[in-house]
């Protein structure tokens, strides 16, 4: 079979026989009717479908009867029969070659990505300068932006947003800051130039400042937990997540 190649056929998998009444004779006689799977082959996808074909046939003659003739009776019965005999094998089955086709294919969109990933971040010494920088201790007056999670009381409540935070003191020996958070937080923007990165508070938050290089991410945590800053650079952007003091 060429490989793309479309075929349809029918496989029969059950058989049933009742009274209906019939749409020529307006009598109630005895019909056969066939439930088929209806089999779609691609060379590389088997597809069976859900919804079985049914066919009702006269006993006599096993003429089947057109389905622009059936009678309301035999349009229900066809609905609860679909109902009570399912297709249990139905859905997508792969072929060897299939297999192997979309094997390839995964693994070459994986490739591509990570090529795609590596020249960026590799060959692109600007952005990986950028990201050294972003996750390394910051400096007194440097600015960040991300999530402020703040608890107010003993009772836990805390106190979400996103803004701009200003550190104003850094120990390098035990890798603590000290940072005040922007006087205008709430929710989170993507233009985060935009938002008042100027003017702060005067409540001193001390954090330890820790960093994940992969992720592009940096936090400050207070020894108790309550106070905790989180930062992370979307899209390679840290100029839009990190303000270098001058």
């Amino acid at each position: 079979m060429p490989i793309l190649t479309i075929s349809e056929h029918l496989e029969h998998y059950q058989t049933l026989k009742s009274q209906f009444i019939s749409p020529y004779t307006n009598m109630e006689v005895m019909m056969e009717v066939r439930l088929h799977k209806k089999v779609i082959n691609t060379g590389l996808v088997q597809n069976i479908q859900k919804k079985p074909v049914i066919a009702f046939y006269t006993t006599t003659d096993r003429t089947e009867i057109s389905k622009k003739k059936w009678t309301q009776q035999m349009k229900k019965a066809a609905a609860d029969y679909a109902k009570q005999y399912p297709i249990v094998d139905a859905g997508k089955t792969y072929s060897t070659f299939g297999k192997i086709i979309f094997s390839t294919a995964i693994i070459g969109v994986i490739g591509a990505l990570a090529l795609v990933f590596y020249l960026f971040m590799f060959s692109n010494p600007q952005a990986k300068m950028n990201i050294e920088e972003f996750v390394s201790l910051p400096n007194k007056g440097d600015k960040y932006y991300g999530f402020i999670n703040q608890t107010l009381d003993e009772k836990k409540t805390p106190f979400l947003a996103h803004g701009w935070i200003k550190v104003i003191a850094v120990n390098p020996i035990d890798s603590t800051c000290t940072y005040v958070t922007g006087e205008e937080v709430g929710a989170l923007t993507f233009d985060t130039l935009e938002a008042d990165h100027s003017n702060f508070s005067n409540t001193q938050i001390k954090g330890k400042f820790k960093a994940d290089k992969r992720a592009q991410k940096i936090s400050l945590i207070s020894a108790d937990k309550r106070w905790r800053f989180e930062s992370q650079v979307i899209s390679n952007k840290t100029k839009n997540y990190k303000i270098t003091a001058e």
